[in-house]
């Protein structure tokens, strides 16, 4: 009876204080040691501001904020404090789609084109030439990852603008090949939920998502009065917006983001308002990527990360291994996370304003304390997964030859000592002993040692192809780098007229976030070992060294496997280059 009666008094004390600065019905004891963790990673990591929240069974338990939202106002941070959520949003289209595929205004297993008929990027792969939404989803879709120009600006240009340019590249491999995070192929979902609603995805998020759930201090961008200010160390920073807003740019509190995890562990429902299907809960929970061709070390639903984790109840005196699902997000310099565990129907979030934030944004680790200090649960975050990789260890001799891994060319002469370069980073893999995996060791400017933990590299066959990968010796999880280039033609004579320096031409847009100014860049093309050299140099975070296979006349590709490989440069019709969304005029 007793215990009723604490649990009623939690409800109400909730429901009461749902905009309150801090919401606690757990110990004195479990809130100390939150407090006193968070206020201890706050100094540590140099952050200026976090707020924090726990979900169990669809009440929040504990809601407070760390530190300060305006430090030159001294102004704390609290439950009520806004934040920008970044790739979170993410999971906000998602379940828009999902929505709006139960009202069968769409299909998630129909092509994109079906709505968005302006689509006409290139596809060179013998795949149907369609982009089907549960593929753009779950990120196996083969769109590219970013278009550089607008991504992080103050007036950022419109979905139509980032459909053109998409149209003057193609995609980066074929469907279901491997999963590469594209943040534009969210902003397109965006445009699809407008034009399938007939609303504005602000609009169609605060009738359909925000409202029902009681999320009355979210919404697209930092214009709400409560939204913290930014920091780099304890300078004031300046917040770019998100061009794809569909895939970044949502903002919200932890109260807010409380009752997103609540209606998830609710298979859909909140506070007896169904806002989605059980059926599409678990379509979004659900693996992805157990088909795709090149199998990665983790698993994602629709905008859901899922992993395992191994707890232990001490009063049942069993282990068990459960699913912890979420998703984090990352701008500037708001950096959010949330994670939630079905079957334990507890969740939790972090949400931070400073540069440095994401080294403490973990929700898991909130989750962790939680679960150990109020339900005497041991949480093993550390579990490793199996994963069960395709592929077999090619002979030696298929080894041997050139591997464009994007920043770098690796060409396998001998295959017991394979030597490359990267800047002024020179590195030798040394085939192990009685093993087909290789060491790396490292040097900088050619004497500098560098100590490599934790890697080892391998190659495998995969469909005939040969790959090389990275391997983490702790966790044995495997990450593709590139592929062996299988015929080693001679390069195409239209681009020897290309070598040269170039500097920008047409449309730049402009922030006042220096890291992502892009007005000096200058781009310098040139031929390496039979590949296209391109040098960016830029003030911005935009430069470094690339490496390009030239496919066509007119055409080269980025080399590498993954996000923000497989990019093509182009040869316009007006003899300048393109990529990225950028244009560049020949100078010498």
């Amino acid at each position: 009876m007793y215990k009723n009666s604490v649990i009623l008094i939690a409800v109400c004390f909730t429901m009461s204080y749902s905009g309150a600065a801090q919401i606690n019905t757990i110990s004195e004891e479990l809130r100390a040691k939150i407090d006193s963790t968070y206020t201890t990673l706050l100094k540590r990591n140099k952050v200026t501001g976090t707020s924090i929240a726990i979900v169990d069974k669809g009440e929040i338990v504990y809601a407070t904020g760390y530190g300060f939202s305006d430090l030159e106002n001294k102004k704390k941070a609290n439950a009520n404090t806004i934040y920008g959520i970044g790739s979170i949003t993410k999971a906000f289209t998602a379940l828009s789609i999902m929505q709006l595929q139960e009202q069968n205004k769409l299909s998630v297993t129909n092509s994109i084109k079906d709505y968005l008929t302006d689509l006409k990027i290139e596809n060179p792969f013998n795949d149907g030439n369609q982009i089907y939404i549960n593929d753009i989803l779950s990120h196996t879709s083969g769109l590219p990852s970013d278009i550089a120009n607008g991504f992080f600006v103050d007036n950022p240009p419109t979905i139509s603008w980032v459909i053109k340019e998409l149209n003057k590249q193609r995609l980066i491999s074929p469907r279901r090949y491997i999963s590469a995070y594209s943040n534009v192929g969210y902003g397109l979902l965006g445009e699809v939920i407008s034009r399938v609603s007939g609303l504005s995805y602000g609009d169609y998020l605060r009738q359909n998502i925000f409202t029902p759930l009681n999320m009355t201090s979210s919404s697209i961008g930092y214009q709400l009065s409560n939204t913290s200010k930014t920091y780099d160390g304890n300078k004031e920073t300046v917040e770019p917006t998100v061009r794809d807003v569909a895939a970044g740019f949502i903002s919200s509190n932890v109260i807010d983001m409380s009752n997103f995890i609540s209606m998830l562990i609710g298979d859909g429902s909140f506070k007896s308002n169904q806002i989605i299907s059980s059926n599409s809960i678990v379509d979004m929970e659900s693996d992805q990527l157990t088909n795709v061709s090149l199998t990665q070390p983790f698993a994602y639903g629709y905008a859901l990360m899922i992993d395992s984790i191994k707890i232990k109840n001490h009063k049942k005196k069993d282990s068990t291994i459960v699913s912890i699902i979420g998703h984090g997000g990352d701008t500037h310099a708001f950096h959010a996370d949330f994670a939630y565990i079905p079957e334990q129907k507890v969740g939790a979030v972090v949400l931070t304003n400073s540069v440095n934030g994401r080294s403490m944004s973990e929700a898991s680790k909130l989750l962790k304390i939680y679960l150990e200090r109020s339900k005497d649960i041991e949480v093993d975050l550390d579990y490793i997964t199996p994963i069960s990789y395709k592929g077999v260890t090619p002979k030696d001799d298929e080894i041997f030859g050139k591997y464009n891994l994007g920043q770098l060319i690796m060409d396998v002469k001998d295959i017991n000592k394979i030597k490359f370069k990267q800047g002024p980073v020179k590195a030798i893999l040394y085939k192990k002993t009685n093993s087909n995996n290789y060491s790396l060791k490292v040097w900088v400017f050619g004497f500098i040692p560098i100590k490599i933990k934790d890697q080892e590299f391998k190659f495998t066959k995969v469909n005939d192809e040969i790959y090389a990968k990275r391997l983490d010796t702790k966790t044995k999880y495997e990450f593709y780098l590139g592929k062996k280039n299988k015929v080693n033609l001679p390069y195409p004579e239209s681009w020897k007229s290309m070598y040269g320096k170039y500097e920008l031409t047409g449309k730049i847009y402009e922030t006042t976030n220096r890291l992502y100014d892009f007005s000096d860049l200058k781009l310098t093309a040139s031929e390496k070992s039979g590949f296209l050299k391109v040098d960016l140099k830029s003030k911005s975070m935009f430069s470094g060294t690339l490496h390009f296979d030239m496919i066509s006349d007119k055409s080269a590709v980025l080399g590498g496997i993954g996000r923000g490989n497989g990019d093509v440069l182009r040869i316009l019709e007006n003899g300048n280059l393109y990529y990225s969304g950028f244009e560049f005029v020949k100078i010498e």
